[in-house]
């Protein structure tokens, strides 16, 4: 009578006796692929699939503005040299480095002009974002020769446009992807804190139209959508221009999902 363990004649792996050789080359070849998958998925997807644009940093950069609180803050910047064929100024979403509006030593400055210093532009397509710390100095300037501040705009008329609610810092390029169900908690709570709500919505062509949401009034909108935030939606409101910015003035009760 034997009394060794014989090794199974069929490949069933057992802990306390040896790996069969067949699970043993089966795992050299498919661990160093399914490594290379994760690694060329990882890398190759963000460069093909729009939604995960990062968008463009620049850091460390000052601007001259004006201040505005409603209906959600920025800052009018001039644009230099010959702007006949465009907008005479840069109109630039403001809000903290954290899930925040912009700090109050931007706010104490309200309906003036002045100087920032160190601020972390964030742009994604047409949406640009100053993200700006409380240690960043900012002082009063003098308004640029010449230049007229129109905080009227022009109304181009109603429009019902359909697309989604994003928070203007992590859609700009601070989270990815920054929209749809995957950030809604995030985008959340970065609107809550006082990150500028936008609205995206799209062209015929598929190009990104980007709109600053407002209440009739022209006031902020941030407590009234929250539960909008991340969902389909359909709104039909007043479209206003500011250069080459645009406010959807609409009733958020209004907001119709789809």
């Amino acid at each position: 009578m034997t009394t060794n363990n014989p090794q199974p004649k069929d490949d069933f792996y057992n802990q306390y006796l040896p790996m069969p050789r067949s699970v043993t080359t089966f795992l050299l070849k498919f661990v160093p692929l399914l490594i290379a998958g994760v690694l060329i998925f990882g890398f190759v997807l963000p460069l093909v699939h729009d939604q995960y644009n990062k968008g463009a940093f620049a850091g460390g950069v000052s601007y001259t503005g004006y201040v505005v609180a409603n209906p959600a803050p920025h800052l009018i910047v001039p644009r230099p040299g010959n702007t006949e064929s465009g907008s005479d100024y840069s109109y630039y979403l403001l809000a903290a480095t954290n899930k925040a509006g912009p700090p109050d030593n931007i706010m104490d400055f309200v309906d003036q002009w002045v100087n920032i210093e160190g601020v972390v532009a964030v742009a994604r397509n047409q949406l640009t974002l100053l993200a700006v710390s409380k240690r960043a100095p900012v002082m009063a300037a003098e308004a640029p020769e010449g230049f007229e501040l129109n905080l009227d705009g022009k109304s181009l008329g109603e429009f019902s446009l359909e697309g989604e609610i994003i928070d203007s810092k992590c859609y700009s390029g601070v989270m990815k992807p920054g929209q749809t169900k995957t950030h809604r908690g995030c985008a959340i709570r970065c609107i809550a804190g006082g990150v500028p709500a936008t609205f995206i919505s799209h062209n015929e062509q598929g190009d990104p139209l980007y709109f600053v949401l407002s209440d009739l009034e022209g006031k902020s909108v941030r407590s009234r959508i929250l539960n909008h935030v991340g969902d389909a939606l359909r709104i039909t409101g007043e479209v206003v221009q500011f250069g080459d910015a645009f406010v959807l003035k609409a009733d958020p009760k209004e907001y119709k999902v789809i």
